[in-house]
């Protein structure tokens, strides 16, 4: 399976997206203040998410459900 992030953390109501990318279903999101706290806490940084190669991107998705887990 291969993800798809979609992160808008720059906006004014942030929100993060990790989706299959073969059929766009959404597999996790975060949004507002569940977002905000892993931000704060330094769980999530805006430059993670910066164009990377594919097999970075798909290293990231992992440790993104990883860090599901633990919230």
């Amino acid at each position: 399976m291969t993800f798809q992030i979609n992160a808008w953390l720059d906006h004014p109501e942030p929100k993060l997206t990790i989706s299959d990318k073969a059929s766009g279903m959404t597999l996790l999101e975060w949004q507002g203040a569940q977002l905000n706290r892993l931000l704060d806490k330094g769980g999530l940084v805006a430059a993670d998410f910066h164009h990377g190669s594919d097999s970075e991107q798909q290293a990231l998705a992992r440790e993104l459900f990883l860090l599901c887990c633990q919230d």
